[in-house]
C-alpha cells in the first residue's frame, strides 16, 4: 500500500470515527432534554387500614403492611392533595387508598371508605 493510500484509509476511518462520536453526543444530549422536560410518573402504591386522624394538610392511617414496598403494618401521617380531592373521611373509618413518594414525603392520591 502507498504512503498515500494509507494517508487516505486513516483520513477517512479518522472522519467515520468523529462521525460516529458526534451522533452519539447529539443523542445523548437529546435524550437528556426529553427525560429532564418529561417528569417520570410516580409510582403508586395501594393499602389498607383505619384512619386515625384528619387534618387540613395530612391523614393518619394505620394500615396493613404494604408487600410491594416491604413494608410491615404500621402508622403513618401522609401529606393530602389539593383540597377537595378525596371524600370526606373520620378518625375510625376503614379505608382503601392509594398513594405516591413525592419529593417532599409521601402524599395521599385516594381514600376509598370499605364497609
Amino acid at each position: 500500500m502507498s504512503a498515500i493510500s494509507a494517508r487516505f484509509f486513516t483520513a477517512v476511518a479518522l472522519s467515520v470515527s468523529a462521525f460516529f462520536t458526534v451522533a452519539h453526543a447529539a443523542s445523548h444530549d437529546m435524550s437528556h432534554e426529553m427525560s429532564m422536560s418529561q417528569p417520570m410518573a410516580a409510582e403508586v402504591y395501594h393499602g389498607h387500614g383505619v384512619v386515625k386522624k384528619v387534618t387540613a394538610d395530612s391523614i393518619s392511617i394505620a394500615h396493613k403492611p404494604i408487600a410491594a414496598l416491604n413494608w410491615p403494618a404500621m402508622t403513618m401521617t401522609f401529606s393530602m392533595p389539593e383540597a377537595g380531592a378525596l371524600p370526606v373521611v373520620k378518625a375510625g373509618e376503614t379505608v382503601d387508598f392509594t398513594f405516591s413518594q413525592q419529593s417532599e414525603g409521601y402524599k395521599i392520591a385516594s381514600v376509598t371508605p370499605t364497609k
